[in-house]
């Protein structure tokens, strides 16, 4: 009987965190579902600086706070890659090479949110902004400056498979595979690093 004031109390509190609890992650959501939100409207380039100016991605380094599916925003990606191509021709490579940050940057925030369709996104995201890169050449791959670039083709995979989680085994391992090759790719092309050869992933 004496022990029944402390479980009394030890109740109470349990009883106030969770109540607590529910409050802070309805917050916390709520502000975290405003990205799937804002990104489906976001049709074009202009659009989509407006939202990578305002979306907290540097913060996500232990990923998102909700791990909901993103929309898909191919037109304004694409528009991304049009654009730099464009100021290339034009001499304005810094600018060019600036486009390119924010494709690199729109697929970090694909990635932080996790998951095979995020994942997938990301990486089609990062390819073409890869492959207009090898188009565009050194005069503007040099000039590339971006926190969300990995200093390895390494650190890219490791990252690419922390936030994929245990999708990746739901896939045929043929898929995965590619989608680790064409990361690789991708990243040797926007940092001029050399690939590494990969191993299978099952």
């Amino acid at each position: 009987m004496k022990s029944l004031p402390l479980l009394l109390s030890i109740l109470i509190l349990g009883a106030q965190a969770l109540a607590a609890t529910p409050s802070q992650n309805r917050v916390s959501s709520a502000a975290a579902s405003r990205i799937a939100a804002d990104l489906f409207w976001v049709a074009d380039a202009r659009k989509m600086d407006e939202f990578l100016a305002k979306v907290p991605v540097a913060e996500w380094r232990n990923g998102a706070p909700t791990r909901e599916v993103l929309p898909e925003t191919t037109t304004a990606w694409r528009d991304y890659a049009e654009q730099a191509y464009a100021l290339a021709r034009r001499g304005r490579n810094a600018e060019a090479a600036g486009r390119l940050a924010q494709m690199v940057k729109l697929a970090a925030v694909y990635r932080a949110h996790g998951g095979l369709q995020n994942i997938v996104q990301a990486e089609e995201i990062r390819f073409l902004a890869g492959q207009m890169a090898a188009e565009l050449g050194i005069a503007v791959t040099a000039k590339i400056q971006s926190p969300y670039l990995e200093r390895t083709p390494a650190e890219c995979l490791a990252i690419l498979e922390s936030w994929a989680g245990g999708d990746q085994f739901r896939v045929e391992p043929a898929f995965w595979q590619s989608v680790r090759e064409r990361a690789v790719l991708s990243h040797a092309r926007l940092s001029r690093t050399g690939r590494v050869k990969l191993a299978a992933t099952r």
